[in-house]
């Protein structure tokens, strides 16, 4: 009879911490999933303009670090989200996403994969970590490097480049102006010759023979108001000045 007993002990004990086990790594595959879920969801945020979203998951001392080690605060990151473009076919996904759960916090690799009109325009890779507070998942800090790529250029209708035309103010009397002259949108510094900017989506734009791109940004009211050049890893905000 003891025998019994001690077996019954023994496989209770047993089944207790299978169990146990089960229900971490069911609670473990909940959070991984959660992860992916937002990161979607955030990375979405930028296609959509949906800065209600963008402000549920980044938090407020978040840190973005590029390949260059330059940084962006929140609020810096937050003027990339802006409404749309027209009758363009774009997308933002995420792919070959990994999940290191720590406790409170976790960390995320993976992939971005943009294409416009259905087209590969350009991959990314980041790390990401996320901390969970007040019972609530947020990103704190993001560390990324753009994967070098083939550039293409797309048909886009040149009236388009009016709403583009100005002076930008890179550095005290240093000005990139833009131009829409016969059906193509050219770019001068101060000093310096007048080249074409080409189109790689109805925001992004590139010199032939150059790595630098262009990103023309709209404000609330849909008006251009920044241009913001990204080059081997630095990215210049500039302001538009009239």
């Amino acid at each position: 009879m003891q025998f019994i007993l001690v077996g019954v002990f023994v496989f209770a004990m047993f089944s207790f911490a299978l169990d146990q086990r089960n229900n971490e790594a069911s609670a473990q595959n909940n959070v991984e999933q959660e992860i992916k879920r937002l990161e979607n969801e955030w990375l979405n945020s930028y296609l959509r303009g949906d800065q209600q979203t963008f402000e549920r998951i980044v938090a407020d001392d978040f840190t973005r670090t590029d390949e260059s080690g330059k940084f962006a605060t929140k609020a810096e990151e937050k003027e990339l989200i802006q409404a749309p473009p027209a009758s363009v076919n774009a997308s933002l996904t995420n792919e070959d996403i990994k999940v290191r759960v720590y406790g409170e916090t976790a960390v995320v690799t993976g992939r971005i994969v943009s294409k416009v009109q259905d087209s590969l325009n350009f991959q990314s890779r980041f790390t990401d970590t996320f901390v969970k507070r007040k019972g609530r998942w947020q990103v704190v800090a993001r560390h990324y490097s753009r994967i070098p790529a083939e550039r293409s250029v797309i048909n886009l209708d040149s009236n388009i480049y009016d709403a583009y035309v100005g002076q930008y103010e890179i550095a005290p009397n240093v000005v990139f102006e833009i131009t829409n002259e016969g059906g193509k949108l050219m770019s001068q510094t101060t000093g310096q010759p007048k080249m074409e900017l080409l189109p790689e989506s109805e925001i992004e734009f590139f010199i032939k023979g150059f790595t630098a791109q262009f990103v023309f940004v709209r404000d609330e009211t849909g008006r251009v108001t920044k241009l913001i050049i990204n080059q081997e890893g630095q990215r210049i905000m500039t302001r538009k000045l009239k």
